[in-house]
């Protein structure tokens, strides 16, 4: 699985409040309670990497400490908002939708929250999930959303939100219909390796903008953005693109 982080340890717990000292003296008086520990740092955003930056303890160790305990490591690396894997080349994807019309997001949002098995959701699917994202200083930085060419993006649901449309949009305008039609073929639940093997190719091959209208687009991320945000909401993962092609892509 490919992770990613932006900033260290100390410039996270700075966020916090809290010094690297301080944080370490807390997992030393709760080691043997490494639920303590867990529940502390899924709520934190204190990452497995993070973690091992405050002990001095490699990523392994710690793994199996949580998995002694029951506990899967792995869902502690989940802590921002747009993204959660590391997108290497295809951090050029993401981006804001400034389309008018009907691409806009006012436009996409009304089309795809009737499609959406509760629609009720499409409110909550663009805010933060846990308590140390929060908008209090008014920006989002890259550890927050999880894309490191994205820094002081104001902190409203509404930037994810364009976020989320804007990179469905370039997804889909590098994608071209033959390579469309493979990937809503492809027995994934079967193969999931092959799936994201799949994915990695055609998005690699990027270089080119498919001609597309604007409805064929509209068609194309409305359906997709519901089916996403229905697996936001069904599953863990707590990135709302940690579901799109590009998620499954880098995971």
């Amino acid at each position: 699985m490919s992770t990613k982080q932006f900033i260290s340890a100390e410039a996270h717990l700075n966020k916090l409040g809290i010094t690297e000292q301080q944080a370490l003296n807390l997992i030393v008086e709760y080691l043997d309670r490494p639920d303590v520990i867990y529940t502390a740092a899924r709520q934190n955003g204190i990452t497995n990497a993070m973690l091992s930056e405050i002990t001095q303890v490699p990523i392994d160790t710690i793994t199996q400490y949580f998995a002694i305990a029951g506990f899967d490591s792995i869902e502690l690396d989940y802590t921002s908002l747009l993204i959660n894997f590391d997108l290497g080349d295809f951090e050029d994807l993401v981006g804001f939708n400034e389309n008018s019309g009907v691409l806009s997001n006012a436009a996409l949002s009304e089309a795809v929250r009737p499609l959406l098995n509760t629609p009720v959701t499409y409110d909550f699917t663009f805010s933060p999930i846990y308590d140390h994202i929060q908008p209090i200083d008014g920006i989002y930085d890259a550890e927050e959303l999880g894309v490191g060419h994205l820094s002081d993006v104001p902190a409203t649901d509404e930037s994810v939100e364009s976020l989320f449309y804007g990179s469905l949009i370039n997804m889909f305008s590098v994608l071209d219909t033959t390579e469309l039609n493979e990937i809503k073929t492809f027995p994934k639940d079967t193969d999931p390796d092959g799936f994201q093997a799949l994915l990695t190719d055609t998005l690699e091959d990027n270089s080119i903008p498919v001609e597309r209208t604007d409805q064929q687009l509209f068609d194309l991320v409305t359906n997709e953005a519901a089916d996403i945000i229905d697996l936001f909401w069904e599953n863990d993962f707590v990135g709302v693109l940690d579901h799109s092609y590009l998620g499954v892509a880098v995971a």
